[in-house]
């Protein structure tokens, strides 16, 4: 996770550094291309610290909401579940919370704005230039 990191934030730096370049050919365009591509590819390591107040608030409705459906569950089957299956399915349970909620977070956090988006277009505007 923290060569995605690194690899991304190289990537980054390399292509700011190909588009400051005076003047441009193809060769620095396509460096500039491929540094991008990287970019895009690795940049989804830093998504899990964008969770905003909004999926965060969410989250927590969601897991509130789990665990209500969690005691209904345990009430309804209380006498005749053994103790084991009690705790196999508390387990259980604890599992699908958390891939509920990780999932739920994962889905609400983007890179969805336009300065990240633009830079998908400076290669092709310098080449018009």
């Amino acid at each position: 996770m923290v060569n995605h990191a690194i690899e991304c934030t190289r990537a980054l730096l390399e292509f700011d550094m190909y588009a400051q370049y005076k003047s441009h050919d193809d060769a620095p365009l396509s460096y500039m291309e491929d540094a991008l591509h990287c970019f895009n590819t690795v940049k989804d390591v830093f998504l899990l610290g964008r969770a905003c107040q909004k999926a965060k608030a969410q989250a927590n409705a969601l897991r509130t909401e789990l665990v209500k459906k969690r005691k209904v569950d345990e009430e309804t089957h209380d006498e005749t579940w053994t103790p084991s299956k009690n705790r196999s399915e508390m387990n259980a349970w604890q599992d699908i919370i958390s891939h509920v909620i990780a999932t739920s977070q994962e889905l609400a956090v983007h890179f969805n704005f336009l300065k990240i988006h633009l830079m998908s277009h400076w290669a092709k505007q310098i080449r018009q230039c």
